[in-house]
Formats: C-alpha cells, sequence, structure tokens
C-alpha cells in the first residue's frame, strides 16, 4: 500500500499508510448520516416553529443551515484534518510534503467537492484509484491526500516495556515526555531497524533525538538508537503502575 511521511506533534517525521478507498467511503457515509440526523433536527424546529405561528421560520433554518453547508471544512480546520466520519475511521488529511495542512489546504479540497462528488461520487473514486496516492482531484490541486491512522503493532511495538524493580533509571528527566512522545520514538526506532542505511530512517532517528533532548534537555553520548532505547526503557520504569 502507498505511503506518506507525515510529520506529528512532536516534529518527527514518520511513514503512514494512505486511506484505502472503502476507509474514505465509509467515512463518507458516516458524516451523511450526521447530517441526515441534523437535519431531522432542523425539521423538528421549524415544525415547533410553524405551530407556534412564528414567522421566524426562514431565517432560523438559514442560521442552521449554515454548518451544514460549511461541515466539512469547519470540521477539517478545527479538528486537525479529521471530521467526525474520519475520525471513527482512523484517517486524516495530511500533506504530500509531510507538513501540517493550513486553512488554504482545507478550503481547496471544500471548493472541488462538488466536481469529486458528482455522478455519485465517481469522479473521486476513479482518480484515488488511479492516482495511487490516495488523492481526489481536490486532493491533487491542494497537494494534500488521506492517511490512515491505524497500524497493527505487536506487543514489542508498543510503548509498553517491562523493567525489573532493581532497574536503574539513566535519564530522569524522560518523566516529562508524555505517551505520544514515546510512541512517536518507537515509531522511529522500528522504521530505523527495519533498514538502518536507509537515509531516510537515519534522518528519522536524528529528528527523534534532537526532539528528545530539546524537550527534555538531556545531554548524552550514547548513540542515538541506544540513547532512545533507553529512554523509553526510563520512561517506562518512571511510570510503571
Amino acid at each position: 500500500m502507498q505511503k506518506l511521511q507525515v510529520e506529528t506533534a512532536q516534529n518527527v517525521v514518520i511513514e503512514q499508510e494512505v486511506a484505502n478507498v472503502g476507509e474514505r467511503i465509509a467515512a463518507f457515509l458516516l458524516d451523511g448520516i450526521i447530517l441526515a440526523s441534523y437535519f431531522f433536527f432542523i425539521f423538528l424546529i421549524i415544525g415547533a416553529f410553524s405551530n407556534n405561528g412564528n414567522n421566524g421560520g426562514s431565517l432560523v433554518v438559514f442560521f442552521f443551515l449554515i454548518p451544514v453547508f460549511f461541515y466539512a471544512l469547519l470540521c477539517e480546520t478545527f479538528m486537525n484534518g479529521q471530521s467526525f466520519g474520519k475520525m471513527a475511521l482512523k484517517i486524516k488529511v495530511a500533506k504530500l510534503d509531510g507538513s501540517q495542512p493550513t486553512f488554504g489546504n482545507y478550503l481547496v479540497r471544500w471548493l472541488f467537492r462538488i466536481i469529486d462528488n458528482s455522478f455519485y461520487g465517481i469522479p473521486a473514486i476513479i482518480t484515488i484509484v488511479v492516482n495511487g496516492k490516495g488523492q481526489r482531484i481536490g486532493d491533487i490541486v491542494a497537494r494534500t491526500s488521506v492517511i490512515s491512522l491505524k497500524r497493527s503493532k505487536s506487543i514489542n511495538e508498543t510503548m509498553f516495556e517491562e523493567t525489573t524493580d532493581d532497574y536503574s533509571v539513566v535519564y530522569p528527566e524522560s518523566e516529562f515526555l508524555q505517551d505520544s512522545d514515546i510512541n512517536t520514538v518507537k515509531d522511529v526506532l522500528v522504521h530505523y531497524k527495519k533498514d538502518p542505511t536507509n537515509a531516510i530512517s537515519v534522518s528519522m532517528l536524528r529528528q527523534a533525538v534532537d526532539a528528545v533532548k530539546k524537550k527534555t534537555g538531556i545531554k548524552t553520548s550514547q548513540t542515538p538508537g541506544e540513547f532512545l532505547k533507553t529512554i523509553i526503557t526510563d520512561y517506562n520504569h518512571i511510570h510503571k503502575s
């Protein structure tokens, strides 16, 4: 499956798989259900206004339809590239160069939805399948794609590692890190171990080391790989229940 390099919140670039067509369609349908439910709610309000003889029903309807019209744009802008449907399917919008999408990127995607969703979404589906990078027409213009946040991990690839009671913590400063930091470090190490000579793997490793040092203030003479492994072990021991 096609993969993209994506920048995490810790400013470390990792590889993520592109979301498949099925996931994107499922997310779209879930969003459709949410919007349909919202419409039902609006009609209930219209009915209440009509029964009370209130003439302001049209204005109320217009007010409540604004979020529907801008639903995708608002969600992706304020939910870090996700809608409620995308969140449920664990997929999100990402830029091809790995950086975080801007409002401009989301706006372009939203504007091209008219073309992508025409003819029952056939243009979008064909483009995604043929393109190979998980891009519909709007994504191609905005230079974005939709990635999957799901990743099947073995127990050895999670942040949790057992330590003995007599283990001596090397870097107490690792307590300043968060679970998300350790998971990112673990992802980088797993990627590096698969191909230690790969330039991207080495670059990711160095970025992770720099990010950890910057956040904790640690200075070390350990090699990058050993340093990150020690950080993971220290963190798990410190937060051991």
